[in-house]
């Protein structure tokens, strides 16, 4: 009897031995494993906060996070789905990788596309100048303030890149100053960028810019002024510092600067006097620039800021017969006088031109 149990036994586990042979060759269930890593989408903007799942079955107990920007690869345990956090600074296209350690296994990866800032459009709320404002329209600008920039050339050519004063900023939108200090520069072509508080530098958007004005008067800049008299300047006729101011010795000791000051050193004015006996003298002065005036430099207007007569004060007189257009980069100036016997005039007055501030002319 004890030998045929045996035999039975024995026969039950051969019949028994092929079905537990395939039951420890199947693989068991994982239950720690990754299976995706996920954007919150496919294209994200620069410098905005993103969301990324890691997702996989049960508990990892350590696996490796690649963001694909250089930034130093993270070691994470969890439970899935784990969420990452993670703003990516520049432009481009980076790869996602996460990777199981020790018993965590599996690895998933994926693609993300990130975006700069984009102007799309201008709105002027006045002129594109020192001092005005502008807004700019567009997307991926951030939900945090960074810099618009204002792109100029110098009138010697290095580039000027200022920042808007005034920012208010949201992320389709920004709006700014441009500084009112703006020295140095001509009427161009500016340029402006959108950079975000990561440093994402937009597209530059074109605007034309009218530079700021300064005023200036030729009558401070003799140098720059020659004059001539139509009587020819002797010794009682004068123009600026040429010919002479001298009273005619008939007409007594009179001292025609006696009150009236140092008049041609303002650089541009005349003095005129005739002797008695001679019926009068009558001419024309002209003034006119030495050259062109440079860099947008162009006359604005022309004055007289006073007048002196002596002696036949009846008869004598200055007009200020012709004066260049305003905006000419060549102005010149004409100026009738008249005197009678004994008689004397002097007058003074202002060229005065405007260009670019910070510019010279």
């Amino acid at each position: 009897m004890k030998t045929i149990y045996s035999m039975a036994v024995l026969a039950a586990l051969v019949l028994l031995a092929p079905r537990l042979a395939a039951a420890t060759e199947q693989p068991l269930p994982p239950t720690q494993n990754i299976t995706a890593v996920s954007p919150s989408a496919s294209t994200v903007a620069a410098g905005v906060l993103e969301t990324i799942t890691i997702s996989g079955i049960g508990k990892c107990g350590t696996f490796l996070l690649d963001l694909g920007d250089a930034t130093p690869t993270v070691h994470l345990p969890g439970n899935f789905p784990i969420y990452v956090y993670h703003a990516y600074a520049k432009p481009g296209t980076y790869k996602l990788k996460a990777e199981g350690q020790g018993d965590c296994t599996g690895a998933a990866g994926a693609h993300v596309n990130v975006v700069g800032p984009s102007i799309t459009s201008m709105f002027l709320f006045s002129q594109v100048t020192p001092g005005g404002e502008v807004l700019l329209q567009g997307q991926n600008f951030g939900n945090l303030p960074g810099q618009v920039l204002i792109h100029l050339t110098h009138y010697l050519g290095h580039p000027i890149d200022l920042p808007l004063q005034n920012l208010q900023w949201g992320d389709a939108f920004a709006t700014g100053t441009v500084p009112a200090d703006v020295s140095g520069v001509l009427n161009q072509q500016a340029t402006f960028t959108v950079v975000t508080q990561s440093g994402a530098t937009s597209n530059a958007y074109p605007a034309q810019f009218t530079a700021g004005l300064d005023v200036a008067d030729l009558a401070d800049h003799s140098d720059r002024l020659k004059c001539s008299t139509g009587r020819g300047a002797d010794v009682s006729d004068e123009c600026d510092n040429w010919g002479g101011s001298h009273w005619p010795p008939e007409c007594g000791d009179l001292n025609p600067q006696q009150g009236i000051g140092q008049w041609n050193d303002l650089g541009l004015g005349g003095f005129h006097a005739s002797g008695w006996g001679f019926g009068g003298n009558s001419g024309t002065d002209n003034f006119w620039v030495t050259a062109p005036l440079n860099n947008g430099w162009v006359l604005d207007s022309a004055s007289a800021s006073w007048t002196t007569k002596v002696g036949d004060v009846s008869t004598a007189r200055m007009d200020w017969y012709s004066t260049s257009a305003k905006g000419t980069p060549s102005p010149n100036l004409g100026v009738d006088w008249y005197v009678g016997n004994c008689g004397m005039v002097v007058y003074a007055g202002h060229m005065i031109i405007t260009g670019p501030v910070g510019v010279p002319f």
